[in-house]
């Protein structure tokens, strides 16, 4: 069934992701499954140009921003983030800065563990000098940022991480939140080791080493660090934490080389000069009247594999290192949007028992026929470059597979080294009218805050599921806000999809008022081991937070005000009436 964007969320996509303002969304989405069905060969550029089309045209496949937005122009940039390296040289850093300028110009974000840069004060032979230290390359990148927004470029997105064990640490912690710099960042820390053996040294009070290039060169005490770290994350919500640890253990190229950090907002921890290949599946286009179309999210799935690797094989890469390393790995991350509102509409809570029990089923049903995509994919095109069938075959996570996938994989290869992740797909999500990815609804209705051209501009928004159960007279008892959940029942979402992610998780830890640092401790060190990363969020942590939420009550009378004012619209009566 055919999907047209109307109210907020035509004004989204006109303004995000249309070639023009005007712009047909049918002809939008000729023009993306045009530009990507070109990687295929000759008569089945025009079966799979139909296919796509298709696809997007009824709303069932969403492709990352970059993508709706580069298809159809010149040199056309499709990737949405990417990781690159850093170095303890000159010449390094400079490559540092290159990458940055050359990428964040495309519209990428990027993501980069500053670990491998001598620490603050350390001696540099030779010249006589002292190490300026990690976080000073950090405000260099910031500033690179600062400079590209300042000249009408896109607001550049940065991931600026370090290891729990350099010696930079404290400085690192403290730069964002106490002297409100690396603005343009967010900044995690990365448990290099397992978590459970620092949680042991806070629990028993003893030193935490200082570590760099294998050698200690100091220590703190464990638990005044982990303190520093939680007071942080309740003031701010930062730093982030990466558990790179578990995305290394689990990582499926963990034969070819280590996986260095995540892009910008966490979903996909990749090796240097690898990328962020986004496609979104969007669940509710799969329920009818109470049921789970299982054959359409299966035929959506490969779909959706097929589109993403073909993705690879058209984009204009911003550097030679980023098309050499998404051509030997042919990284890609498949994931969805809209969950919470499947959840209401199959009549499950957000965080009951028998919700939890659907989302583990489908998301082991979505990594299954993810993998069985990509290997019909090698079949018919080959591997990716790097493949080496009995060293894959030991990744932590394909031992998660079916049995008869693995034997498959031996028998024919893969076209991906990984498939599939969660990211946060906030404007994607605005433009289907469904809740972002994982996310529990925000609130039943919210102001947001989001910039038009020069300006910030202030949208008031209802929930589109909420505003149609209201028009309708339906019971809204499943609907619930993210603040009306528990940490924990944000956390066991969380580790109930990363299960079945062999990238990673991209999802909000939304912290109520109150919270205490004894227990957002005990939270942490009991899910972190199982999470490839965590993001907490209090709430009014940030002065210019994008969304601030309303009163269910608020947003009922909302709803009820617009259908007063279009009384005599049929729309309206349909549930269809802007708000």
């Amino acid at each position: 069934m055919s999907y047209e964007p109307s109210g907020f969320a035509r004004q989204i996509f006109a303004s995000r992701h249309a070639i023009y303002q005007e712009e047909p969304w049918v002809d939008a989405c000729k023009r993306v499954a045009w530009q990507v069905a070109d990687a295929e060969a000759g008569e089945a550029r025009v079966k799979w140009f139909n296919e796509f089309r298709d696809a997007l045209v009824d709303n069932r496949f969403m492709p990352g921003g970059r993508i709706w937005y580069g298809s159809g122009r010149p040199r056309g940039q499709l990737l949405n983030c990417f990781v690159i390296p850093t170095g303890d040289s000159r010449e390094a850093w400079g490559k540092t800065l290159y990458d940055t300028v050359v990428i964040a110009g495309t519209g990428g974000g990027i993501g980069a563990n500053y670990s491998s840069i001598r620490p603050n004060g350390f001696p540099i032979k030779g010249v006589g000098g002292k190490a300026t230290g990690a976080v000073s390359l950090m405000v260099g990148v910031n500033e690179i940022g600062e400079i590209i927004g300042q000249g009408g470029g896109r607001r550049i997105a940065l991931m600026q991480a370090l290891s729990l064990s350099h010696p930079d640490i404290i400085e690192f912690l403290d730069k964002k939140l106490d002297l409100k710099e690396l603005n343009n960042a967010n900044v995690s820390i990365i448990f290099d080791d397992d978590p459970n053996r620092f949680f042991e040294l806070v629990k028993k009070d003893e030193d935490w080493p200082l570590i760099f290039q294998g050698k200690q060169v100091g220590a703190i005490p464990a638990k005044k660090l982990w303190e520093r770290i939680i007071t942080n994350a309740l003031k701010g919500g930062e730093p982030g934490i990466l558990n790179g640890f578990l995305a290394n253990r689990m990582s499926n190229i963990h034969y070819v080389e280590a996986l260095t950090c995540t892009n910008p907002c966490g979903e996909i921890w990749m090796s240097p000069y690898d990328s962020c290949c986004l496609g979104h599946v969007v669940l509710t286009r799969f329920v009818n009247e109470g049921q789970f179309d299982w054959d359409g999210f299966r035929d959506t799935i490969r779909l959706g594999v097929r589109f993403l690797d073909d993705v690879l094989s058209v984009n204009t890469y911003p550097l030679p290192e980023i098309a050499a390393k998404c051509s030997e790995l042919r990284r890609v991350g498949l994931g969805v949007l809209g969950l919470h509102h499947m959840l209401i509409e199959l009549g499950y809570k957000y965080n009951s028992v028998e919700g939890l029990e659907f989302v583990d089923k489908l998301f082991k049903f979505m990594k299954n026929e993810s993998y069985e995509a990509s290997i019909d994919l090698a079949i018919e095109k080959g591997s990716f470059p790097a493949f080496e069938a009995d060293k894959f075959v030991k990744s932590a996570f394909v031992k998660t597979l079916r049995p008869s996938i693995v034997k498959r994989i031996k028998e024919h290869g893969i076209r991906n080294c990984a498939l599939n992740t969660i990211a946060p797909t906030g404007t994607i999500s605005m433009i289907s009218e469904v809740s972002s990815g994982i996310e529990p609804i925000f609130a039943m209705a919210y102001e947001r805050r989001y910039r038009k051209d020069a300006e910030i501009a202030v949208e008031v928004v209802a929930d589109p599921l909420f505003k149609r159960y209201v028009a309708e007279g339906r019971s809204t008892e499943n609907f619930q806000n993210a603040y009306d959940l528990s940490i924990r029942d944000h956390l066991e979402m969380q580790r109930t999809c990363q299960r079945h992610v062999d990238n990673a998780v991209s999802k909000t830890i939304n912290l109520p008022p109150g919270t205490t640092m004894e227990e957002l401790s005990e939270l942490y060190m009991e899910f972190l081991p199982e999470l490839k990363g965590v993001t907490c969020y209090p709430v009014g942590a940030r002065e210019d937070q994008p969304l601030t939420p309303l009163t269910r009550e608020v947003a009922e009378q909302i709803v009820f005000d617009a259908i007063s004012e279009a009384a005599g619209n049929d729309n309206c009566r349909n549930g269809s009436c802007d708000v």
